[in-house]
């Protein structure tokens, strides 16, 4: 499940900064946009198992279902951009591509869930004490399996927005559309 980003409401510059643990002290201070997004993921797995009702067993998926999804998706723009205008268009522009960075890695992600799932159901076995604990071992074996896929999607993320957020870019942000950045600058001198 992917839906398109939500765009909050402004909110103060300073707050941005917290929320993206920024610091003040750079080169470009200020947070004029910031996006979110949290990923959740979830499997079911229901296991059949062969032994008896109280001894060892050996179990096996039956079915396994993994569900990947943008549990938080969100756009919000510093309130001291000049809402409506030239500065806004381009800060929101900017965060939209890190939105889409955000998608495409997900639908990449999942794509490679999907084929790292179905290798690990066609291989597992679990030998266990009895069922509830082959499920629970598989469940953690799954885990691990899948881990791989989502260091890379962490990775391909963290490359990704460093791309996006180059000097060059709050250099170019910083001088695009003159009047509003007048307004900005008097807005951030104000706090």
């Amino acid at each position: 499940m992917d839906p398109e980003p939500r765009v909050l409401s402004p909110v103060p510059a300073a707050t941005l900064r917290r929320e993206a643990g920024g610091h003040d002290d750079g080169p470009f201070p200020h947070h004029l946009g910031l996006t979110v997004s949290r990923v959740e993921w979830r499997t079911d797995i229901t296991a059949r198992s062969r032994g008896t009702s109280r001894g060892p067993v050996c179990a096996v998926p039956a079915e396994v279902r993994l569900r990947l999804l943008h549990a938080e998706h969100t756009i919000r723009l510093a309130k001291e951009v000049p809402a409506g205008g030239c500065l806004a268009r381009e800060v929101l522009a900017h965060e939209r591509r890190h939105a889409e960075l955000n998608r495409r890695t997900l639908r990449d992600a999942a794509a490679e869930l999907r084929i790292a799932l179905r290798a690990w159901a066609n291989s597992v076995e679990m030998f266990a004490p009895d069922v509830a604990t082959a499920a629970q071992l598989m469940q953690e074996d799954l885990s691990r399996a899948l881990e791989p896929a989502l260091a890379r999607l962490r990775a391909a993320r963290e490359e990704g927005h460093a791309a996006i957020d180059t000097a060059e870019e709050y250099r170019r942000l910083g001088r695009v559309c003159p009047t509003d950045q007048r307004r900005l600058r008097a807005a951030l001198r104000v706090q």
